[in-house]
């Protein structure tokens, strides 16, 4: 892996990363801040107003005109979380220079847009532009709005705003409804703001030669920013509960579905990294193969590691009727693995779904700035590859001791109305 990190401000670091094999460039800017009900909204919508014009380009239409003749350039925004922090990003891609057919420095034109979108938006004494911000604004209720009609990832936020409540990971990124209407486009612009002057970055460059001046345009952009951020922690292990709670919903839903939180304290990340694939992340594993294909328990059945709030998501799609048998043997499931039994055909099958997905590291620019930026948040920087060594060196008892530290914390039911009658 060939890449460059600098500090170039204040809690501002600037990765390089030079593959000669693309054809285009990506740069992505992350805002990272403290997650908070109280500002939520306000962020979402300020970067995705970053994202729409800026001084220069003052409409829609200008901006994207632009990015038209620039060989479709892309320019957009996202708001995540990820432990108790908010990230809030600008990503940028666009072919590179030597592809130009008339000799345009494509590269200078996006650096142009982009600075601009981050240092000169479309804003005075007033805060953003309103008929931009109202647009803006919109898009953010529509994706607030949209949640709902996913049910599986409903289900999971819900349990997992159970499990963290009180914390700022039960905060949902863009807010609710009721933040994200009370909005304006002062109180969006003072977020901006705030975010310019205190939010961590996390800037990651993805071209196919080395461009140093990229670094530099960043530095002195931000030389006149005045700043007064802080180096934020993204492991934030939430307490378990005392007692496993459980939460009942009833909903328009033909499927019902379930969703459990699980949280651990054990540091060994990569023994409970390989207890979740063996439990339920492939096609082979405990779950798939015994509570969906041999007892034909549910419809689907998964588990994931949340590795920085020191959690377990397990979720499954089921008909009311089986809802306490598949719990039952869900956790029974996990009891196998607690109580050793753990075929060396399921841990080789875990092993080289790893080694699969890890292979597939530096196919995409989205490859590069997942890893590095995975990397960012552990403050460790270590390859692809000698993540695959660690994981091959977990043993057994490992596994079996980090299945042991796993306890459930909270249940999220999502039922139909009709069948609960």
């Amino acid at each position: 892996m060939n890449y460059k990190k600098t500090e170039i401000g204040k809690n501002i670091t600037f990765t390089s990363v030079v593959d000669k094999k693309f054809n285009t460039c990506s740069l992505r800017i992350t805002m990272i801040t403290p997650m908070s009900s109280l500002t939520a909204s306000d962020y979402s919508v300020a970067v995705n107003v970053l994202s729409d014009v800026n001084a220069n380009l003052p409409t829609i239409a200008a901006m994207n005109e632009r990015l038209s003749e620039l060989y479709g350039a892309g320019l957009s925004s996202s708001s995540a979380s990820r432990g108790d922090l908010h990230l809030l990003a600008l990503s940028a891609s666009w072919l590179a220079d030597r592809f130009a057919l008339d000799g345009e420095n494509i590269t200078a034109e996006m650096l142009k847009i982009v600075t601009d979108c981050l240092f000169n938006p479309l804003a005075d004494e007033n805060g953003f532009n309103e008929e931009i911000f109202r647009l803006s604004k919109k898009e953010i209720l529509d994706i607030i709005d949209s949640q709902l009609n996913n049910k599986r990832e409903y289900a999971i936020t819900k349990a997992l705003q159970i499990a963290f409540e009180g914390e700022p990971a039960a905060v949902i990124s863009n807010g609710t409804r009721e933040s994200a209407e009370a909005v304006t486009p002062l109180s969006a612009y003072n977020a901006y703001k705030k975010l310019m002057e205190t939010a961590q970055f996390d800037i990651i460059f993805i071209s196919p030669v080395e461009m140093p001046v990229v670094a530099e345009i960043f530095k002195e952009k931000f030389a006149d920013v005045p700043r007064k951020s802080s180096n934020y922690s993204f492991y934030a292990p939430s307490p378990l509960k005392s007692a496993p709670v459980v939460v009942k919903e009833e909903f328009d839903v033909l499927q019902a579905k379930i969703a459990f939180i699980l949280k651990f304290d054990t540091d060994d990340i990569d023994a409970v990294h390989l207890m979740c694939i063996i439990l339920g992340a492939t096609p082979v594993s405990k779950l798939f193969m015994n509570v969906r294909e041999k007892l034909s328990l549910c419809y689907y059945c998964a588990c994931r590691m949340s590795e920085f709030k020191s959690s377990v998501i397990i979720d499954c799609g089921v008909e009311k009727n089986n809802i306490e048998k598949a719990t039952d043997e869900i956790m029974n499931q996990l009891n196998e693995i607690r109580n050793g039994n753990i075929s060396d055909e399921e841990l080789q099958n875990a092993l080289l779904a790893i080694e699969n997905s890890y292979n597939t590291f530096g196919d995409s620019h989205g490859s590069y700035i997942s890893w590095l930026f995975d990397c960012m948040c552990r403050d460790e920087y270590i390859s692809p590859a000698e993540q695959i060594e660690r994981f091959f060196a977990v043993t057994k008892e490992r596994i079996i001791k980090a299945a042991e530290n796993v306890k459930l914390d909270s249940t999220y039911h999502m039922l139909n109305k009709e069948t609960e009658q």
